[in-house]
């Protein structure tokens, strides 16, 4: 939903006011009349409009005026002169004056030469248009229409023809039968006059040579979702958004044409405002004005060494002047799970206890009887209601909401823009949610004609609750399916003081997932400001330098709780709760200046020159970490972080982070020939720490070339085609997203291990990185090459992008493993070379567009190919990511061909479970059951053999399961990404 209400305030009286009261000051004596507009434009910021050549005989005036009002001043110009004017917002237009023709006495009808035409003109919703161009077609006629649409000129005759024009709209020419006349103008390439933002500069997309994926602010504040990143999911081709779990909050990865590394980062490059930043997951989608997508080297190597992945650039909505608007936006959801798996019942379950123990022996039997009773007296359990643990943990409706409210306004030259946005989004599971305040303020001030700066503050203020089912978490998602229905015995019975210790520690085992996720406790606080001052000069018409600052502060701290059903505290706590804090405090600044030139001649030969230098730093700051433990059993969370004295101090390390250092130049060329052929060179030289001496310098240039194939004469003959455009680009671009100082040496204080001195346990310097240092390491490069074609039809009703792509990494930045004699397992190398092929197709469709309905639809799929072309002279490689918690830690579960495809699973291949019929019988002695003959046995993960354990196949025919026996079980890459959708 969506609600406006437009306030009048004292400010916008104060503007109207100021657009007729400014105080001019004039002494121009006997003074070309040309000279005193110029005057009053620098004075006021008014323009003239006149047709050419009027002025060419007009004689010279006299204004001699004292903080004088605009009207007055104008007044006593024109007292002087054969021509009259009249103020269409900031613009006073000058014609000459005219004797109005005598009024018909009975109707409409031109009958007579020298008519005034009245009229209104307005889009094909029945919008106004202010500011459209009326002209007698064959004179110097012509006038604008105002705020309302509407517009008055004399013409020579009753039958002229009028020539109606406005940016963005087909031209009409209307031959006059009456003197009053309504004018309907039709949206012309509506997807072409878009702008889109290319990086330190912003083009239309008719002139783009590069291939840009964007959305707007209008599609996006119709998504009900919290984040910036998850509203653009399936929505643009090329561009895969996928989430590290379903908590509230989780992180959110964004890959953009697959990615070309192994083991280095395929992040893109995230770009608000102007500031680069970590991610996009705070930045609150009613926020936002546009999300534009760089994925070629033609529009994303004027951020060099860091776009190698793709560039995402935000912007948020700019400062508005005029009357004050208040808007709301916002919206109420639930989610649910839409369906439960099918599980045991209570008699099943218990059964099936009864059966293993059978199989096992005698004392298998009586120590089951124990604890959920003899097997005469199993009936009862099909009367016993079990606990529906997926009920208990995802039952419950998460509902989630979002209100932001903006406010808008200011006067001509003072502009201003307030957003504020509140989310707040439960989790499936009880104890996750998500909460965040996020602010926005914009400020633009017009100093003079000559130079403008401009102001943001935004502050981002997330708090993340509970700790997921993934990484670091103790509770699983399985755990709602797997947890017992029922306890047995204990679940009927009151336990006696005198129980035994055996029965106690059964109780105490009996893990409920509910209370695990309460004692498994997480809340992570982020506060987050960005900073951002800009200036511009117009130095002379066509040269424009402009300066911005950047600064952004980030203070984060994550507060985790392990209670004593967790295995943190089984395991390092014994059995008592723990509780750590980590504190981290950063800093990022970036200073930039640019310099731009604009030529154009005859509107034939177009230039654009962009020269540009900055420096960032990001990362500086501090980290702060305390662990504590054994702190008594019955503590809360909020207790145990308000007396961290009260547990015994098990690690306290402080960090002093250093800053990620860049040094950058950069220009860009674009030259447009006729409006049909367009050429742009970029460059970027960038100069990093994260290398090292010698290494820290690499240069990125891309070229391409656009040809507007509509545009051609011979085009004529195909009116269906509205729009037609083909591209082609070459460049290169960077990566440098690995850990810092890599190539150098560093250590750090460690007491994990201390050693004893004096009866004293004392810490001690170790290496700082796990990795071998490597000074010979350097830039990752990225070529990229790209055709596309862009395309409009019917009058745009049809639009769509069709791109070709070929990219090609090279001097990877790999963990490559090495002989563990070293004291290290993986050093950062530069070896091999990757390749991504692969096709983006991007539709959109009007199916109705009425004032009062508009309805589109939008399709999108991209196919990506990965290819891994060189490994440092070997065929293959071994890669863990070290997901398990057994003796599986150890080996490799992915592999790296030469010319297969990157993140290739690595694993056992499964053929169903054991069933009793795969065994012989049961050893007590041994506690293992009996293979049958021609069953082949497995030993891994120290999972013991038994009916119901997963049967792994035996590839290598050996009669049983060894390393020998993995192969290629999946592909971590899609075939295809896409979406669809509607719009209303």
């Amino acid at each position: 939903m969506k609600l406006t209400i437009a306030l009048l305030t004292v400010v916008c009286l104060h503007t109207t006011a100021n657009g007729f009261a400014q105080g001019i000051t004039l002494n121009e004596k006997n003074a070309p009349v040309e000279k005193v507009f110029k005057e009053i434009t620098r004075q006021t910021g008014y323009v003239f409009f006149y047709v050419d050549g009027l002025l060419n005989n007009a004689k010279k005036v006299t204004v001699v005026t004292t903080n004088s009002s605009l009207d007055k001043t104008l007044s006593i110009c024109f007292s002087q002169l054969p021509f009259s004017y009249s103020i269409v917002e900031k613009t006073i237009v000058v014609s000459e004056k005219t004797q109005p023709p005598p009024p018909h006495p009975t109707e409409k009808q031109l009958t007579v030469d020298e008519v005034t035409v009245s009229g209104k003109i307005t889009d094909n919703n029945n919008a106004p248009l202010s500011g459209a161009s009326i002209a007698e077609k064959g004179t110097e006629a012509k006038t604008l229409s105002k705020e309302d649409g509407s517009f008055s000129l004399s013409v020579s005759k009753a039958n002229a023809t009028l020539i109606v024009s406005y940016i963005g709209y087909q031209t009409r020419e209307i031959a006059l039968s009456t003197s009053q006349v309504s004018i309907v103008l039709q949206q012309l390439n509506k997807n072409m006059d878009e702008v889109v933002v290319i990086g330190y500069q912003s083009v239309r997309r008719k002139d783009l040579t590069g291939t840009v994926s964007s959305i707007s602010g209008a599609q996006l504040e119709k998504i009900p979702v919290a984040s910036a990143a998850e509203a653009i999911t399936g929505r643009l081709p090329g561009v895969q958004v996928t989430t590290v779990d379903g908590q509230p909050g989780a992180d959110i990865v964004i890959r953009v044409r697959g990615g070309g590394s192994i083991t280095g980062s395929n992040d893109p490059l995230y770009i608000v405002d102007g500031f680069r930043v970590s991610n996009i997951n705070d930045i609150a989608p009613s926020d936002i004005a546009s999300i534009d997508i760089l994925k070629d080297a033609a529009t994303a190597a004027i951020y060099g060494a860091a776009a190698a992945n793709g560039v995402v650039i935000v912007t948020t909505k700019s400062a508005k002047g005029g009357k004050s608007t208040i808007s709301y936006n916002g919206f109420m959801q639930a989610r649910q799970l839409p369906r439960k798996l099918a599980v045991l019942s209570p008699y099943e379950f218990v059964l099936a206890q009864y059966e293993y123990a059978r199989i096992q022996g005698q004392s298998s039997v009586d120590n089951f009887a124990k604890y959920f009773g003899v097997y005469e007296d199993l009936d009862l359990y099909k009367y016993t209601k079990g606990t529906d643990w997926q009920n208990e943990l995802y039952g419950s409706p998460a509902w989630s909401q979002q209100h932001n409210i903006s406010l808008t306004g200011g006067t001509d030259k003072t502009k201003f823009a307030l957003n504020f946005t509140n989310n707040k989004e439960a989790g499936l599971i009880p104890t996750n949610s998500y909460t965040r305040n996020y602010i926005n303020f914009k400020l633009n001030h017009e100093v003079s004609q000559s130079i403008k700066i401009d102001a943001a503050i935004r502050y981002t203020h997330p708090i993340t609750n509970g700790a997921g089912s993934a990484g670091s978490a103790n509770f699983r998602v399985g755990d709602g399916i797997t947890t017992r229905p029922v306890n047995g015995i204990a679940d009927m019975i009151i336990l006696d003081q005198g129980a035994s210790e055996e029965y106690e520690q059964f109780l105490a085992n009996m893990i409920n997932p509910v209370q695990l996720t309460q004692q498994d406790y997480r809340r992570k606080i982020n506060r987050q400001f960005n900073f951002n001052a800009g200036a511009t000069w117009s130095i002379l018409r066509n040269l424009t330098f402009r300066s911005e600052y950047s600064l952004g502060l980030s203070f984060n701290e994550t507060r985790r709780y392990y209670g004593p059903l967790t295995s943190t505290a089984r395991n390092e706590g014994m059995n008592l709760p723990m509780g750590e804090i980590n504190q981290t405090k950063l800093r990022d600044y970036r200073l930039t200046n640019t310099l731009n030139y604009r030529f154009n001649k005859n509107l034939v030969h177009d230039f654009t020159f962009l020269v540009g230098q900055e420096m960032l730093a990001r990362g500086k700051g501090f980290e702060e970490y305390n662990r504590a433990k054994y702190f008594n059993v019955d503590v809360t969370p909020e207790k145990l972080f308000a007396t961290m004295g009260f547990g015994t101090t098990d690690i306290h390390t402080t960090t002093d982070i250093a800053p990620e250092k860049t040094a950058s130049f950069f220009g860009r060329v674009i030259y447009q020939y006729n409006d049909k052929y367009i050429f742009n060179l970029t460059g970027r030289y960038d100069g990093s720490t994260q290398f090292a001496p010698g290494k820290q310098w690499g240069l990125f240039p891309a070229a391409s070339f656009a040809w507007r194939i509509s545009s051609e004469e011979f085009m004529t003959k195909l009116p269906f085609i509205t729009d037609l455009k083909l591209r082609a680009s070459y460049g290169s671009v960077g990566n440098n997203n690995i850990s810092s100082d890599q190539w150098r040496m560093l250590f750090k204080p460690e007491q994990s291990r201390p050693y004893g001195a004096g009866e004293t346990l004392n810490p001690y310097y170790t290496f700082a990185s796990t990795q071998l240092t490597n000074p010979e390491v350097k830039w990752e490069t990225t070529i990229t090459r790209n055709i596309g074609l862009d395309f409009g039809l019917l009058n745009n009703r049809i639009a769509g992008t069709l791109d070709f792509y070929h990219n090609t990494t090279k001097d990877l930045l790999v963990q490559s493993a090495i002989p563990p004699t070293s004291g290290f397992s993986t050093q950062q190398r530069n070896i091999g070379q990757t390749s991504n092929r692969g096709i983006e197709l991007g539709l959109n469709a009007d199916i109705i567009n009425k004032a009062d309905l508009t309805i589109s639809f939008n399709f999108n799929i991209g196919v990506n190919r990965a290819r891994i072309d060189k490994l440092d002279g070997v065929d293959e490689r071994t890669f863990n990511s070290n997901w398990a918690g057994t003796d599986l830690k150890t080996i490799d579960d992915y592999r790296l061909y030469r010319g297969q495809t990157i993140g290739l699973m690595y694993g056992y291949v499964t053929e169903g479970m054991y069933t009793v019929d795969d065994f012989t019988g049961y050893d007590a002695a041994t506690k293992k059951y009996i293979l049958a003959d021609g069953v082949h046995g497995q030993d891994l993960g120290g999972i013991s053999l038994r009916p119901g354990v997963l049967k792994l196949k035996d590839l290598d025919s050996s009669g049983t399961i060894t390393a020998d026996d993995r192969t290629v079980i999946g592909r971590a890459l899609p075939k295809a990404t896409g979406g669809f959708g509607f719009n209303v």
